[in-house]
Parts: structure tokens; sequence; C-alpha cells
């Protein structure tokens, strides 16, 4: 039973998906749609008018397709007097912002353009733009050191009521910290060096200031993140690097292992043959070569070693050396396993090698099988994430227009 379900995981999955979306689809549309009540619920205060297409029946012999849309909810005047009257009450705490009252206003107002969730809409009005504007803005350069009383009107809407109110507002100029007041002065002597040389390329700085040398800069971009950087990149690279080193050891040690039943049944049959190790070894690796040659097999790790451990005893290592050297490079529990089973057998010169190769192929067969089924559920599991993500996107495309819809 546990394997069944682990076979057809997927098609389940989907299954109970798309179960799971019509449920939820049909569940929202009944909440929502179902005008078999005999009502058509409004929209919330400001929220427009709601559309709806619903079937009539009982009107004709076939049911009749209707389409209505209803406004939003208004206020009655009761409510619109309360809240209204709230609002405008509630508004000066609002307005003032940064400033300690609205007798004394030195930053820019806040001024609302919308109150009770968007269903209530704000319009204001200044009797002095030139010194604040509708949007609360102070206007420094024409607002007077002594203060500035300006009358605010806000006109409150929801599309049916209306309410006004204003609100009387003292403007200051904004009280300068003693930098400001400093670079203000030098603003307005640069100001008027520039407006005296008009006729000139370029415009000289002051060179002092109340008996002080001045010396000009320019903020620099800070550039400190690029040694970091440069660190972070280092480290990804080091990771990246290790990551491609290890997934190449990894694809090599698979074609290793997928590559040893073979080899092992090789030397099997040429030593069953009579030929000694080393002639047996000599005859797969020059098969090997030739089929690569040829472009009939792509380079196997395990028969490059084997050519590298013939080279080896061609070029005067001992045997046997050459032989635990290969077992050794490629690092893997059966070819060191193998390699020493050679080599006792060249030292002791045992007769039973074939019996021993035979066995040692039906274990080299199994482990096969294991790798090619792990590779197989590996590649299962690398499309199980494109197959959700195409899951993912028919739910999207099924999902909106009904969501829409609603």
């Amino acid at each position: 039973m546990l394997t069944i379900l682990d076979q057809w995981k997927l098609q389940v999955l989907c299954v109970v998906g798309g179960f799971l979306l019509y449920g939820v689809i049909v569940g929202g549309r009944g909440l929502s749609d179902d005008v078999s009540g005999g009502y058509l619920e409004r929209g919330n205060y400001g929220e427009g008018v709601t559309a709806y297409d619903f079937y009539v029946e009982g009107m004709a012999e076939e049911p009749v397709v209707c389409h209505a849309e209803i406004p939003a909810r208004q206020y009655t005047d009761a409510d619109a007097e309360r809240i209204f009257g709230g609002i405008l009450d509630a508004l000066p705490g609002r307005m003032r912002g940064n400033n300690e009252s609205l007798s004394r206003v030195e930053d820019d107002l806040v001024l609302p353009v919308s109150f009770e969730s968007d269903s209530i809409t704000a319009e204001w009005y200044s009797d002095a733009p030139e010194i604040i504007d509708s949007y609360g803005v102070i206007r420094i350069e024409s607002c007077p050191a002594e203060g500035a009383a300006v009358w605010l009107t806000v006109e409150l809407s929801d599309g049916v009521h209306c309410a006004e109110r204003t609100y009387a507002v003292t403007v200051y100029p904004k009280t300068l910290t003693e930098q400001e007041k400093l670079a203000a002065a030098l603003g307005e002597e640069i100001r008027e060096e520039s407006e005296r040389t008009l006729t000139e390329a370029a415009v000289k700085l002051p060179e002092t200031y109340e008996g002080r040398k001045l010396r000009y800069y320019q903020e620099e971009e800070d550039y400190r993140f690029i040694p970091i950087l440069g660190i972070l990149l280092a480290v990804l690279f080091y990771v990246r690097d290790r990551n491609r080193e290890t997934e190449e050891r990894k694809k090599r040690e698979q074609k290793l292992m997928l590559d040893y039943a073979d080899v092992v049944y090789q030397l099997m049959v040429f030593a069953g043959a009579g030929l000694t190790i080393s002639r047996a070894w000599e005859r797969i690796v020059r098969n090997y070569e030739g089929r690569r040659s040829e472009g009939r097999v792509p380079e196997r790790p395990a028969y490059e070693e084997m050519a590298d451990t013939q080279a080896q005893m061609q070029y005067g290592v001992p045997e046997g050396q050459a032989i635990i050297q290969f077992g050794q490079r490629c690092r893997l529990q059966p070819y060191r396993k193998l390699s020493s089973l050679l080599e006792q057998n060249r030292r002791t010169g045992t007769k039973d090698l074939t019996q021993l190769l035979s066995q040692e192929m039906a274990s080299a067969w199994e482990q096969q099988k294991t790798v090619a089924r792990r590779l197989g559920e590996e590649a299962g599991t690398k499309l199980l994430l494109p197959l959700m993500l195409l899951l993912l996107v028919v739910m999207v495309i099924i999902m909106v227009p009904a969501l829409m819809a609603m």
C-alpha cells in the first residue's frame, strides 16, 4: 500500500488540490454571490457600486439573466452629523503635526484628505496661500517674523452630506539652530555676491567669516561598502567553487560506481580465459581507448584511472604498487577492495581468482542498481518543483477570475 502511495503521490496531490480549490471557490461564491435569499448586499460606506449577475426563474420558461448595480451604503442624516462633528472636533490635534499648537505654527501642517476608510473626503482652502497653502506647506520666504494669522477652511463630504469648519492658525518662521543661522547668513552673503557678479563666469566664495578663515569641500560618496562587497564576493566565489568541486566529485563517484560492475566483469572474463592480471588490464584499457577514439563512448573516470595505471606499469612502476595506487585514486571502498584482491592474488598466486571476482561482481551489480535507483529518485525530485509550480499557475488562472467575479 505504501509503495503505491509513493508512486502516485504527485497525482493524488493534484487531485486533492483540485477538490480543495473547487471547495474554496464554490464556498466563497456561495457567501458573496448567493441571491437565493432575496437580498443583494451593498458595499460598505465609500466602496462605490457593486455589480451582480444572477439568474431569475419564474419570469419565463427559461431562467432570465439579470444584471444589477447596487450603490454603496450611505450615512443617515443623524449618523453623518455625528461622524462629521467628531472628525471636525478632532482635526486640530491631527493638523498640528510637529507643532505644539495651531497658535504657533513653525513646521508644515498635516491636512488629511480622507476619513473613515476613505468614505469621507476633505477639501482644504487657505485665505493666504502665499504663507501656507491648502496642503499645509509653509512658504517661509513669505512669512513675517512677527507671525501671520491664516484661516484654513475644510469641507467634508460623503457624496450626499457636507460639513464645513474654519480653523485659525498663526504661522511663524521656523526657529533655526545656530548652525542653520550660520548657513543662512553665509547663503545670503553668497547670494549678494552672485547678484553683484552676474557678468562673470563664476562666483567667488567668501574667504573669511567674522574673522575666521573658511575652507570649502563637498560631501563625497561613501565607498566603504566596496571592500565589504569584495569580501562578500570572495566568500561567495569560494563557496561556489567548493560546491562545484563537491558536485563534480559526486558525479565522478557516481560514474565510478556505475562502471564498477563492468570493470569486475571484464576482469573476471579475461582471468577465466587464462590471462594474467596485467594482460587482462592491458586488454581492457586497449578496448576502452579504441572505443574512445571512435567516439562510441564518453570519457569514463574508471577506465581513465585504469589507463593511468597501465601507463605507470609501462614506465617501470611495479605492478602491485600501480594497482594499489589505482584503488587509492578512485577513493571508493569497492575499488580499494578490488585493488587489494588483485594485489593479493598477484603475490600469493591464489587460483580461485575467477570465483572471487564472480562473488565481487554479484555485489557490484547490487551496488550499481542502488546507484541507478538513487539517480532516478533524484531526477523525480528535481521534476517535482516544476510540476508544483505548474499546478500553482493553474490554480491562479482558475482562482483569479473567480475571485474577481466575487
